[in-house]
C-alpha cells in the first residue's frame, strides 16, 4: 500500500513539474510581456482576480510538442527533464517566498530559476505557491507563472 501511494505522489509530481517546464519553454515571450504603464494603474485599483475564464484557458503543453534544441544540436532528453522537475519540486518545498533558486544540469544543456512569490492557502485549504519559472537551453529562454498546490503527500501540482 505504501509503495503503490509512493508510486502515485511521484507520477503526480513528475506529470506536475513536466507541464511546468513544457509551459516554460512553448510559452510565447509577447503573451508574458507587461506594459509599465498599465501595472501602475491596475495597482490603484482595488484587487481583483484576473483569472482566466474556463473556456479561455490555454491547454496544456504535450511531451511531442517540447523541440528544445541546445547548443550541442540534441534534443532535451529524460535525464533533462527529470532534472528540471525535481528542480522545481525541490524550490517549491524548500525556497522561502521572494527567494530565487538557480540550478544547472551537470552537462550544460539546461539551467534554470524557480522564484516562489508568494504563499497561500486555497478554498480547500490546501497550501499553494505563485510561482515563477525561467528555463534556459542553449538561445532559448522562457519564462511563465503559475500556482502549484501541495497534496497530502508533499508532492506540488500545477493549478489549472
Amino acid at each position: 500500500m505504501r509503495e503503490t501511494q509512493s508510486l502515485v505522489s511521484l507520477s503526480a509530481g513528475i506529470l506536475t513539474a513536466f507541464a511546468m517546464v513544457a509551459t516554460v519553454f512553448l510559452s510565447s515571450p509577447e503573451a508574458l510581456a507587461a506594459d509599465p504603464g498599465k501595472e501602475e494603474a491596475a495597482a490603484a485599483q482595488s484587487p481583483s482576480c484576473d483569472c482566466p475564464v474556463a473556456s479561455n484557458r490555454r491547454q496544456k503543453p504535450k511531451l511531442a510538442d517540447l523541440k528544445a534544441a541546445p547548443d550541442d544540436g540534441r534534443a532535451l532528453d529524460a535525464g533533462d527533464e527529470i532534472a528540471a522537475l525535481s528542480s522545481v519540486q525541490h524550490a517549491l518545498s524548500a525556497t522561502a517566498d521572494g527567494a530565487t533558486y538557480v540550478w544547472h544540469r551537470n552537462n550544460g544543456r539546461l539551467s534554470g530559476l524557480v522564484k516562489p512569490t508568494s504563499s497561500f492557502k486555497n478554498v480547500e485549504g490546501t497550501i499553494c505557491r505563485h510561482v515563477v519559472v525561467m528555463m534556459t537551453t542553449g538561445d532559448k529562454t522562457r519564462k511563465a507563472e503559475g500556482v502549484a498546490c501541495r497534496d497530502a503527500l508533499g508532492v506540488w501540482s500545477l493549478e489549472g
